[in-house]
């Protein structure tokens, strides 16, 4: 038997090497474009599962679907009316994880907070879910699906299980429908979507936030935004190194202000910050470790320093 070179092994071996990595982009690459099927403007039938077990046309909303940080996550407003379901949400291909991250706000009347699930898609069917304790021996289970999708419409449909995920009941099922293949320009909406007057969330936590956006102007490295009609700021930020995306809210049920922050590298992931307002901006950290975010702002935000990913940043606007 002929006895291949030590040379030729080596570059066998480093021919592999390259294929795998290749490989390896390229699925990380189609995974992250898993939900551009989503991207565009969709009006939204929302049917509510019913006292007698029928199903009503109840809620008529539209959503706007956007791609953002270079196409690494998308970002949903969802938007009834004034006084109906207003919603946002981020969501991102997790490579550490090989699961998409989703966080979401629904907002109610002074009602603030940042929720995730996680989950992936199995033959154009997404799956993502979430649990959380109900009672000292009890953990409820929840599942958001996505499904049926064509080019012009798709499903979604909630799910919540007590047995641990053996038995599903749900009680709301979304029916979207596109109206466009792209949404109106984040850049270019004088309001974004889901915002009316700002009385949503009407408490003085939230009026801070609302101050920081109407005074952001002409700022080419910050883009602020007031979503969820005052509830949340959601901020861009474009600067030489750097490209983000942030949200800050004050938590309600926390009862701290809320920052959560994310690149456009595509290993990162988003880091969540709680904390309290100083007398020059805002001083949070992470739950459970020592890493800090300090805002630093008057009439508008000055600089986000933050600890995030093992490295310290700061941003100055």
């Amino acid at each position: 038997m002929k006895l291949m070179s030590a040379k030729k092994i080596s570059t066998n071996f480093l021919l592999l090497l390259i294929f795998s990595i290749t490989t390896f982009s390229q699925t990380i690459a189609e995974k992250q474009r898993e939900f551009n099927f989503w991207i565009g403007e969709w009006d939204v039938n929302l049917r509510v599962l019913q006292k007698d077990n029928t199903w009503k046309d109840q809620h008529k909303s539209v959503a706007r679907i956007y791609s953002i940080l270079d196409g690494k996550a998308i970002l949903e407003l969802w938007n009834e009316k004034q006084n109906g379901i207003l919603g946002y949400s981020l969501r991102y291909f997790n490579p550490k994880k090989n699961k998409w991250d989703l966080w979401l706000n629904w907002a109610g009347k002074n009602r603030s907070g940042t929720n995730g699930l996680e989950g992936s898609f199995r033959h154009g069917r997404g799956e993502f879910f979430a649990e959380t304790k109900v009672a000292d021996d009890k953990t409820r289970k929840f599942r958001y699906t996505f499904s049926d999708v064509t080019p012009n419409s798709l499903r979604w449909d909630n799910g919540t299980s007590d047995d641990g995920g053996k038995t599903w009941s749900g009680n709301w099922i979304m029916e979207f429908t596109r109206r466009a293949k792209i949404a109106p320009a984040i850049d270019k909406e004088k309001n974004l979507l889901t915002y009316f007057n700002g009385s949503r969330c009407d408490m003085p936590e939230f009026s801070v936030l609302k101050r920081l956006s109407a005074n952001n102007k002409n700022n080419s490295s910050l883009r602020l935004y007031n979503i969820l009609d005052g509830c949340i700021v959601i901020g861009f930020i474009k600067k030489k190194n750097t490209r983000a995306f942030f949200t800050l809210t004050f938590n309600t049920f926390a009862k701290l202000y809320e920052l959560t922050y994310l690149d456009d590298k595509t290993a990162t992931a988003l880091a969540m910050y709680y904390g309290n307002r100083t007398n020059d901006g805002f001083e949070l950290q992470k739950r459970g470790v020592i890493e800090k975010a300090i805002i630093k702002a008057d009439q508008t935000i000055k600089s986000i320093e933050l600890e995030y990913e093992g490295k310290t940043q700061k941003i100055e606007f």
